[in-house]
Formats: structure tokens, C-alpha cells, sequence
């Protein structure tokens, strides 16, 4: 069961998802949130993906694991994954167990209320550490969850009392992240790589490069990365360019500004990946309506 609690939204109405290819974006945000309440026993295997925009999974029950930048999450009842826009991710689902959570898709910042509510994500993205298992405000986070979810949107000023609760709840969860100290499992010598790549994702990386950096044979180092990350240490950099790049675009950059101010040298080339990675050309994404 799959429950699409409400589209809440400033400037449209749309809903679609999308999963485009083995390491693909999915889904598309077009309001400031989105609210889901999902339960079933899912068999499906999920592909390495990411998202353009923040995502906050409330667990409540089941056998998941979720693996976020090479990082295996193995979810606790209450716990909550921050999953930052451009992190590589999927969940590993035991189908034998129900699982059960509340998923919110989020763009915080276009809430203008004079606090960086998307900041809890920059920590989290900063420390390595996407999951939250603070007993201290628990049991508040989850009270708001649930007057958050049960919102029908019938009664008075029922949109401005969802804004309310989620901002809310957007405060709690920033605060839990101050304190926050959990257990994950990692390889040591990719995650030191992963965040290698990501300090100098502008300058010359090569796999030879990164290789020889770390002191690590060529094909160990494409082997091992592949096997944790699920994906090549080339189109793991490719993509961090390309979503820095649409960001880019996003902010008003032309195209080929975003290009090298992104990492890439040659245009045409920039411009081929571009429309593999997000189906359509850099002009076409400035305007869309998402």
C-alpha cells in the first residue's frame, strides 16, 4: 500500500515519477514537499539512484538496509535516514518482513522562513553520517510525523497548519543532528576515496590518478569501488559533475559556464553526457517547469 498523503505546492500540481536507467534520477519535486505513507512487503531490487531534490525516510518496521555513498544503514524502528539531492543511494529489502515508512521528498529552502531548514542535510552530507537515532527528541519528531500525516485537508487553514507542522519538524530534526552519533558499515579505503573525489571533483581525476593517490593497483581500485558503490569511479565523477552542473543551470549559469565550471574541458562532450544523464539538453532543463 502506497499512500500519497498530499502534494503540497506553491506553484503547481503535477505528480510523476520516473526511473531512468541504472543510475539514474528519480522522481520529480514540484512543490516544496511531498508526503508518502508506504506499506507493503516489496520483492523488488532497487538500482543505485539519486534524487534532485532532499529526501527524509522515517522507518517504522521491516528488515532494510540502506546504503547511501558506501555507507550500509541497517534501520532500527524510529530511525531517520536524511538523504541529501545527489547522493547515490538504495534500500536493501528483506520482502519477508512488511516494511513500513513515511517518505518526504523536500525543497526546505523555498520556505521563506528566515532559517536554513535544508541545513540538517549540509551536516550530514559534511560528517558522513545520513542517520539520525536521537532518543532525545524522538519521540517529539514522530508525534509531529504523525499529526503531519493525519492532516486530511478539509478543515481550517489546513494547508497553513501542514506548512506549521512540517517546519516543525524540519527544526527538530536539525537539532537532532547536532548530537548525533550512530553505527554504519563502511569500507574505509572507498570512503576516503568517495570524499577524495569529492574535494577535487573540478580538477583532472583520472582513474590512474585516484589509483596512484592511494597507493592501489588500477584494477583493484575500479573493482572494489564498482563493488561497494555500485557504480565506476568514471561515471561516479561524471555524475557529481553533471548535478553540479544542473545546479548550476538552476542558478542562472549558462550552459557553457556550468560545462567548466564543472570539470569538463570540451563542451561537446559535456553536452552528450548531459543529455544521457537527464534526457534532454542544458537549455531545455534551465526551463522546466520542475
Amino acid at each position: 500500500m502506497q499512500k500519497v498523503l498530499y502534494n503540497f505546492c506553491m506553484n503547481t500540481n503535477n505528480n510523476a515519477f520516473n526511473a531512468d536507467g541504472e543510475y539514474g534520477k528519480r522522481g520529480y519535486l514540484k512543490e516544496n514537499y511531498r508526503v508518502f505513507h508506504i506499506k507493503d512487503r516489496c520483492n523488488k531490487e532497487f538500482e543505485f539512484h539519486y534524487h534532485e531534490f532532499d529526501k527524509i525516510v522515517f522507518f517504522l518496521s521491516g528488515n532494510v538496509t540502506y546504503i547511501i555513498e558506501g555507507k550500509s544503514y541497517c534501520l532500527k524502528p524510529y530511525d531517520i535516514l536524511l538523504v541529501s539531492h545527489g547522493d547515490i543511494h538504495r534500500p536493501v529489502i528483506d520482502s519477508a518482513q512488511e516494511y513500513e515508512r513515511v517518505i518526504i521528498w523536500t525543497d526546505s529552502n523555498s520556505f521563506n522562513s528566515g532559517y536554513a531548514l535544508s541545513q540538517c542535510f549540509d551536516d550530514a552530507r559534511e560528517k558522513g553520517l545520513n542517520l539520525i537515532r536521537s532518543d532525545n527528541s524522538r519521540k517529539r519528531i514522530f508525534d509531529i510525523l504523525l499529526q503531519l500525516t493525519s492532516e486530511n485537508g478539509s478543515s481550517f487553514a489546513s494547508d497553513l497548519m501542514r506548512d506549521t507542522l512540517f517546519m516543525q519538524l524540519m527544526i527538530l530534526i536539525n537539532r537532532s543532528t547536532l548530537d548525533n552519533t550512530v553505527p554504519y558499515r563502511s569500507d574505509n579505503q572507498i570512503e576516503e576515496i568517495m570524499k577524495y573525489i569529492n574535494e577535487n571533483l573540478f580538477s583532472d581525476l583520472t582513474v590512474e590518478k585516484i589509483s596512484n593517490d592511494f597507493f592501489i593497483s588500477r584494477y583493484h581500485l575500479m573493482h572494489k569501488f564498482k563493488q561497494v558503490t555500485g557504480k565506476t569511479v568514471f561515471s561516479y565523477i561524471q555524475t557529481k559533475r553533471l548535478l553540479h552542473a544542473a545546479s548550476m543551470l538552476n542558478n542562472g549559469m549558462t550552459a557553457k559556464q556550468a560545462c567548466f565550471e564543472s570539470g569538463y574541458k570540451d563542451y561537446s562532450v559535456f553536452l552528450r553526457a548531459f543529455k544521457k544523464e537527464f534526457k534532454t539538453t542544458p537549455a531545455e532543463y534551465k526551463r522546466k517547469p520542475y
